[in-house]
């Protein structure tokens, strides 16, 4: 049997179980890191639905001709998130001196457009789009002309 020199090439045990434990910190550390990145990834998916969703239930709301006042509706997704719209008459700035028996005769109203989108299992509102339409009031249009 030979024995082995001082000055031999290689590695002690203490040395390779420290290597391993580095090691094994590191890639404990990569796969924490990996974990949280999906876990975001998730919560942005999750957002960007609501966000789509609310911007297809605002142009759904938009585009109904039979809304010409004030009203609220709800509804949901199959995936499980609520929504509700509330319509809500714009009331004109009259600070100039505007008589407000002309404002009644005008033939258009402004219309202040709410979209609440609720996540899945939420109480709270997650996302919120708002906008205002101008929609005209056949009533106070004015007649037409009446052609010989």
């Amino acid at each position: 049997m030979t024995r082995r020199t001082r000055d031999a090439g290689g590695f002690t045990l203490l040395e390779v179980v420290v290597t391993l434990t580095i090691l094994a910190l590191g890639v404990s550390l990569v796969l924490s890191l990996m974990s949280g990145s999906l876990g975001n990834i998730r919560k942005v998916q999750s957002r960007t639905r609501i966000v789509e969703h609310a911007q297809t239930v605002m142009e759904l709301a938009l585009l109904d001709e039979a809304i010409q006042g004030a009203t609220a509706f709800t509804g949901d997704f199959a995936d499980g998130t609520r929504w509700s719209v509330q319509v809500e008459e714009q009331a004109p700035d009259t600070a100039g001196g505007t008589d407000p028996g002309a404002l009644e005769r005008m033939p258009v109203r402004l219309l202040r457009y709410r979209v609440e989108m609720f996540a899945p299992g939420s109480g709270a509102p997650e996302f919120g789009l708002e906008t205002l339409k101008l929609v005209t009031t056949a009533e106070n249009l004015p007649a037409a002309p009446v052609q010989p």
